[in-house]
């Protein structure tokens, strides 16, 4: 049942990022679905810190329904998200000058928001991706900092 919180917590990540890139990309209000998406993962970690795992199948359902009801919502931008999965991969994996530096921040989080600073004015996309790598790097560790210790206690 522990295995199932993970899942349920990584699918719900997947389903919070799909549907801020509908809310950006698309006319349509889905600011109903990213509030649910949302408490349904603080309440997720809250659960797996309370040793309660048989309601991780309640958020496994609303995060593979909010999966599917995406194209519901707007099919012609989910196909486009769909879509830009693989450019976005190729151009984010395939950045030479900038991988290192972008591993470093997004491992080292205090280093790459550190170097977001330091560098804004000189240079300013590395600024920018070693500050967008270090936020979610300090977003991960803090949720796998919540999943790790609540499974643990």
């Amino acid at each position: 049942m522990v295995a199932l919180g993970v899942i349920t917590l990584f699918l719900t990540g997947y389903v919070l990022v799909y549907y801020a890139y509908l809310a950006n990309h698309s006319d349509r209000d889905v600011s109903f679905f990213m509030s649910v998406s949302l408490i349904s993962m603080v309440m997720n970690l809250c659960t797996n810190a309370g040793g309660v795992f048989g309601l991780a199948w309640l958020y496994l359902i609303i995060a593979l329904v909010f999966a599917g009801v995406g194209f519901a919502v707007d099919a012609e931008q989910s196909v486009a998200f769909y879509r830009s999965v693989g450019p976005w991969l190729k151009t984010t994996f395939t950045n030479t000058k900038l991988i290192g530096w972008q591993i470093l921040s997004a491992v080292l989080f205090p280093v790459g928001i550190a170097l977001h600073f330091v560098w804004y004015g000189k240079k300013n996309e590395a600024a920018l991706a070693c500050g967008k790598c270090g936020a979610w790097g300090l977003l991960v560790c803090g949720i796998l900092l919540w999943m790790i210790l609540g499974i643990a206690l």
